[in-house]
């Protein structure tokens, strides 16, 4: 039988993606997930940004770089597309976010592309 296939913050698999070049990998999310197909996503560098990398905050509509202000949303939005393409293909429903991202978070611009597509999302 098929194992279900959810889509995962890479960062908390233990893949050092995040701004800081680090990770935030979260043993209790692998241990609820064991019985799962995870299919690792990390939006800001299928977008095309680099690790690591400046940090940066939403605002409105838009994704800002923390020191040199610069307007990164459009890697941002190209990530969330990837991420969300990715879903599709897969067939999955169900996401595992990093909260407080500028992607990935409760109010992150993947996290809007993939809950308008009807997906669901726990953050951690």
């Amino acid at each position: 039988m098929a194992r279900d296939k959810v889509l995962v913050s890479a960062c908390l698999l233990g893949m050092n993606c995040r701004y800081d070049g680090r990770n935030k990998k979260n043993e209790k999310l692998l241990q609820m997930l064991r019985d799962k197909e995870i299919i690792p996503v990390c939006p800001e560098v299928e977008g095309g940004l680099p690790t690591p990398r400046e940090p940066a905050t939403r605002e409105a509509d838009r994704v800002i770089t923390n020191f040199t202000r610069r307007d990164v949303t459009p890697f941002f939005r190209v990530g969330a597309l990837k991420t969300f393409q990715k879903a599709k293909r897969f067939g999955i429903k169900k996401a595992f976010l990093k909260s407080k991202s500028p992607s990935c978070g409760e109010n992150g611009i993947t996290t809007e592309l993939l809950q308008r597509e009807g997906l669901d999302i726990e953050w951690f």
